[in-house]
């Protein structure tokens, strides 16, 4: 068995197997097989009281179709039973409008959840949650099958790498209380995707073919057998796209991503099993940073300037976990060790030699005569001259490796029961980097090489090494549930310029405390509270004035569960004691700037979120499902200061949190019966600052608001053969959706995807 040494442990209930919950509940431990039993039997009596004190059967097997490997599971009678807000998501909701974008499936059904569109595709999304910088989605704990997914989670968590959706069979956010047991990051939240399971009865597969607008294709194809004793798993996944930018005389703006999974499988006993997991990525993309000014964006807000002809991302990244999960007596245990390595080069033009960043430049009014001739070298129109282009390299190599376990005890006595979880983790971070940069000019319209002697900007290694450790314990007191909980993170970091002498590491210890309560109203309704402490870790090489981002997060909120309509409202309010801001060239950053973190001052962040969902029972056996998401988010800086980081700036007291609209929300109606599934959706994001500042944004210089509206239709041809069709974004909105990284960014115009679904049956089976 692997070394009992790490974190991640759940327990507690959430919402049924209906599609799309809007509310969580209790969290069976990330990436663990749920080695306990559920009722899942909707009921209105009020006798479960009685049943929950009976003892649970502690001689069951081990669920062999890994239910575990999702943090939320059921109370009785389908009834949600978690101290904080979750939000669940089954396969089926990932299918229904066949997202491959992630910012785009938690936008449509996760209140809370922030993002910032970059490259309109989501391959490096931006994701925040109750308030927190989405930059890079650094501050989120993001796993896949809990296991940490960044590629280095403590020393580097800025996520140049993302599953894609298409893979997921499941996805859950845990905020509040609940997001203690998945650091580091505990301010905002976490993100775990779930992966296939192995099957379990013989064979099972699928293939999955689409193309749409804009030379945009899919493939996506796993087959699996299982039995009793072992299994496998096989899955291979393949996007890509032409590009719907147009570069200036011509040139690739579009992708190409393959992802494949292999899974085995291995039961020595009906109580245990062991599972290897290996996985591979590549990715080509031709991704800039560099946008578009005020006036080309409103003439062609589809454009890429000449200057940006060779900027191109190329990774690869591997992984290597191996788990064992085991059911002694009331015991359950899940270990898993894992490797992740990624290799990554980012060529991008940087800015000009000697001259004014790119994002003054582009956000300078049209016409200006101190940028003017920079424009016109970005766009071709001038030859360059004395003005000289760099072009920056980024070649980074990450290593990420952990052991983890997770522990969990259970008992049940008449007046009494508790659930006590121990978990420890223990991680190792590598980061190299290497960053270079080379000349160009631009003669007749085209770039030309300079063939200057290549300049190293930085040759560096950093390395994170962290413990954690937690323990929380759900006492319950017949409806009443008490949940306290401590976290540790000890962390030890170093960055190294490998032409200076090794800097002596340091050592950050940070206790995380949280108490959650919920009390069972009866079988369809529930309250919940709780508080926590928020943090986010310091990155290595930091002056040792910069202090962790820290927080005191509380919540409270009400969650309604009833036949088929599921209703939680939450309310949340986190004060920071010291936010901060992570500078990368993502976010605005040039030149020694980069990688660098700052104080951010103490902040207010208060809202609300709604989650709902009901469905419609009409006569033909026709169901009409409809749900909502609201969040309203209200921000405010405690302190005055000025800061390097672009996007704080010169802030004063009262001013707003850039990259955070006051209002977001979803809805989407559908209409199912037997063959047929149509659905319609609407996202709505309202309007954001760029920088720190004064309430509310200017459209020319901030974010407007956006309404996208997607629909949706599958057709089961037969029982082999299903037809679909996605359409997003059909008014094809053209508003800006950021000036970050540097210049106007658009969101994905109108597309439209055509895909059939072909599902073999089983050799032993099949009569075909």
């Amino acid at each position: 068995m692997l070394p009992v040494l790490a974190l991640l442990l759940q327990s507690s209930p959430v919402w049924a197997q209906a599609p799309s919950p809007p509310v969580g509940a209790q969290d069976s431990k990330p990436g663990e097989p749920d080695l306990g039993e559920v009722d899942t039997e909707d009921s209105d009596t009020e006798d479960s009281e009685a049943s929950d004190q009976e003892p649970a059967d502690q001689d069951t097997a081990l669920d062999l179709d890994e239910p575990g490997l999702r943090m939320i599971v059921r109370g009785e009678r389908g009834t949600p039973r978690v101290a904080g807000s979750a939000q669940s998501l089954s396969e089926e909701d990932l299918e229904l409008f066949e997202y491959d974008d992630i910012t785009r499936v938690l936008n449509a059904q996760v209140p809370g959840v922030s993002t910032r569109t970059e490259d309109g595709y989501g391959l490096r999304p931006n994701i925040g949650i109750r308030g927190v910088n989405s930059e890079r989605s650094s501050k989120v704990s993001l796993m896949e099958d809990g296991v940490l997914l960044a590629p280095g989670p403590y020393a580097a968590p800025a996520a140049y790498y993302f599953p894609m959706s298409t893979r997921m069979v499941g996805m859950e956010v845990f905020k509040g209380p609940a997001a203690v047991r998945y650091g580091p990051n505990t301010v905002g939240g976490a993100l775990n995707l779930i992966t296939r399971p192995v099957p379990t009865d013989g064979f099972d597969g699928q293939l999955d073919l689409a193309g749409g607008l804009y030379q945009t294709g899919k493939v996506h194809a796993w087959a699996g057998y299982g039995g009793e004793r072992w299994g496998v798993l096989g899955e291979v996944a393949h996007l890509q796209s032409g590009g719907f930018k147009e570069l200036d005389n011509g040139g690739p703006t579009g992708f190409s991503h393959t992802e494949a999974m292999a899974k085995v499988a291995f039961r020595p006993d009906p109580k245990q099993q062991w599972q290897l997991k290996l996985g591979y990525t590549h990715e080509t993309s031709f991704e800039t940073y560099t946008g578009l000014n005020a006036a080309d964006f409103a003439e062609t807000p589809y454009r890429r300037y000449l200057a940006t002809a060779n900027d191109r991302m190329d990774f690869q990244r591997g992984q290597a976990e191996l788990s064992h999960s085991l059911r002694r007596g009331q015991w359950e245990l899940r270990s898993v060790a894992a490797v992740h390595a990624l290799d990554r080069s980012w060529g991008k033009l940087n800015g000009f030699e000697d001259g004014p960043t790119f994002y003054d430049v582009l956000k300078a009014p049209e016409g200006d005569d101190e940028y003017g001739v920079y424009m016109d070298v970005l766009r071709g129109d001038a030859d360059s001259g004395d003005l000289v282009l760099e072009y920056g390299t980024r070649d980074r190599q990450y290593l990420s490796s952990s052991v983890q376990s997770t522990a969990r005890w259970s008992t049940h006595g008449e007046h009494l029961s508790q659930q006590l979880e121990l978990g420890a983790r223990v991680h190792v971070d590598q980061v190299w980097r290497t960053h270079t940069a080379d000349f160009m000019g631009v003669e007749g319209g085209a770039l030309v090489d300079l063939d200057r002697e290549t300049r190293l900007d930085q040759d560096s290694y950093a390395q994170a090494r962290a413990l954690s450790v937690y323990a929380t314990d759900d006492l319950r007191f017949g409806r009443l549930h008490v949940l306290p909980g401590l976290r540790l993170e000890a962390i030890q970091s170093f960055k190294h310029e490998l032409t200076e002498a090794r800097p002596d590491p340091v050592l950050r210890v940070t206790p995380l405390p949280g108490l959650a309560v919920l009390h069972e109203h009866n079988s369809w309704w529930s309250s919940f509270a709780g508080v926590h402490r928020g943090f986010t870790p310091v990155a290595p090489g930091q002056e040792a004035e910069v202090d962790p981002e820290v927080s005191w997060n509380y919540e409270a909120g009400v969650r309604f569960h009833q036949g088929p309509t599921q209703l939680e409202v939450v309310g949340f309010f986190n004060d920071y004691s010291n936010l901060t801001g992570q500078c990368s060239v993502s976010g605005g950053c040039v030149g020694e700037q980069v990688d660098l973190q700052y104080n951010g001052g103490a902040v207010f962040v208060e809202g609300g979120e709604l989650a709902a969902r009901h469905t419609i029972f009409l006569p033909a056996q026709v169901q009409l499902p409809v749900e909502a998401t609201y969040t309203f988010t209200h921000t405010r800086f405690r302190t005055a200061f000025v800061s390097e980081f672009p996007q704080f700036g010169s802030v004063q007291i009262g001013d707003s949190l850039p990259y955070l609209p006051r209002h977001q929300a979803s809805a989407r109606v559908g209409l199912q019966r037997e063959r047929l599934h149509l659905a319609a959706g609407v996202m709505y994001r309202g309007a954001m600052l760029d920088e720190a500042g004064a309430w509310p944004p200017s459209d020319s210089a901030d974010v407007p608001a956006q309404v996208l509206v997607d629909a949706t239709i599958h057709v089961q041809a037969s029982e082999r053969l299903e037809v679909y069709a996605v359409g997003t974004n059909l008014l094809n909105d053209q508003s800006h959706t950021s000036w970050r990284p540097v210049g106007l960014r658009p969101s994905a115009p109108r597309q439209v995807m055509l895909g059939v679904k072909v599902t073999p049956g089983s050799p032993a089976t099949s009569t075909d």
